[in-house]
């Protein structure tokens, strides 16, 4: 068998095909179902599309269950199902990442106490808090005067904390959870935002409904459509199937790549 070509773009040569062909294997066989389509459905501008499905519009099996998402009669869009509201801001399909605020804690309302536990629930998710964030650190209950504390840190002005209560932007966020040691024995939350140029602690409202960036990953539906098949979702174990004339198969539509590669194999002798 000839080697593979490598190719200008980022398609699967028939080589490739075949090894992922060998290693699918048919479910029962069924006709493609008349099912709603899982076309992209849109709200308050954003289009909601694979891996992503909004509920109301879109069956269970057109996305992954943590990738649901509703839209409000104001046009947000927000994920269904975790712990916090996170309000979506931007998909980037491209690049499998999407822009998040959380919305009980960009109200204005200032609930810094609240923040040490913000992120927890996304580590049950396939999302990943994106590096590109910066670290956001909430320092409250500080026992340090303020004139002993590094100039950088800005007083959280909210009338139910005390004066000794700070915000402080600093670098690329880390996703360990260990925090170095900072001065003023105080109590640490941090949050990640996305942040922008210029941006400092006293800044710390705006860059928490700026939101953050999450990063995500799913099975390529490509793979699938460029044989025939349409991408859907096994809703009992939430795991991703190509539905072909033919079957159902978990990567491609085999019968189509038996046809290509054998249409490739004759053209390359």
């Amino acid at each position: 068998m000839r080697a593979c070509p490598v190719p200008a773009a980022a398609v699967l040569c028939p080589a490739m095909l075949l090894l992922l062909a060998l290693l699918a294997s048919p479910t029962t066989a069924v006709a493609l179902n008349t099912a709603p389509s899982c076309a992209p459905a849109s709200c308050g501008g954003l289009a909601i599309a694979y891996p992503f499905w909004l509920a109301g519009t879109h069956r269970a099996e057109c996305g992954y269950r943590a990738f649901q998402v509703s839209c409000d009669n104001m046009g947000n869009v927000s994920l269904k199902n975790s712990l916090w509201t996170y309000r979506i801001l931007d998909i980037f399909y491209g690049n499998s990442s999407f822009r998040v605020t959380n919305v009980e804690l960009s109200d204005g309302t200032c609930n810094v106490e609240m923040v040490v536990n913000a992120s927890s629930d996304l580590g049950l998710a396939p999302f990943k808090i994106s590096p590109q964030n910066q670290e956001l650190f909430f320092l409250y209950n500080c026992t340090w005067q303020a004139s002993k504390l590094p100039l950088s840190w800005a007083p959280v002005s909210c009338t139910n904390y005390s004066s000794n209560s700070f915000a402080w932007l600093a670098g690329k966020y880390r996703s360990d959870d260990i925090l170095t040691p900072l001065p003023g024995n105080c109590t640490v939350s941090v949050m990640p935002v996305l942040g922008y140029e210029g941006a400092k602690g006293a800044d710390y409202q705006r860059l928490m409904k700026g939101g953050f960036l999450l990063e995500y990953k799913a099975d390529d539906c490509a793979d699938c459509t460029e044989t025939g098949g349409r991408c859907r979702i096994d809703v009992n174990d939430d795991a991703f199937e190509c539905q072909c004339s033919d079957g159902v198969y978990p990567v491609i539509c085999v019968l189509v790549y038996k046809s290509v590669t054998r249409s490739w194999i004759e053209k390359s002798q």
